[in-house]
């Protein structure tokens, strides 16, 4: 007895839609690591903006202790809007393009402002 062709060709392709729905799931599974990873990625960048506004002091300036919430609550919302304000004049105030020695100067002020901020720490410690 002979197999009726439309049922082989029902198999072939149901065959084929398994195994593309297999690997679909493949790349949704590499896309939801590569999204998580660039995630953790920027939430790790963003924590260390943020430790640098304070290593500065302009959190406390702003009146900002750790765990504001400076979205949800109204009064640390303020102190958040404090803090922009501040950074959109600094950067009203720089010229438009910076030279190759205004970025030296910058980083020379900040590597010297990252070495107190760790002879500080070292000296807590001690």
């Amino acid at each position: 007895m002979t197999k009726h062709p439309q049922s082989q060709k029902i198999k072939n392709i149901t065959t084929e839609l398994n195994r593309l729905r297999t690997q679909q799931v493949v790349i949704e599974r590499k896309l939801s690591q590569q999204t998580k990873s660039e995630r953790r990625a920027r939430t790790r960048t963003l924590i260390q903006m943020g430790g640098l506004i304070s290593m500065i002091g302009l959190a406390d300036i702003c009146d900002i202790t750790e765990g504001d919430d400076l979205q949800l609550d109204i009064v640390s919302r303020d102190k958040a809007a404090i803090l922009l304000g501040m950074l959109v004049t600094l950067i009203e105030q720089m010229p438009p393009a910076l030279s190759s020695l205004d970025l030296e100067t910058f980083k020379q002020k900040g590597i010297n402002m990252l070495k107190r901020h760790e002879a500080k720490k070292y000296r807590l410690l001690s």
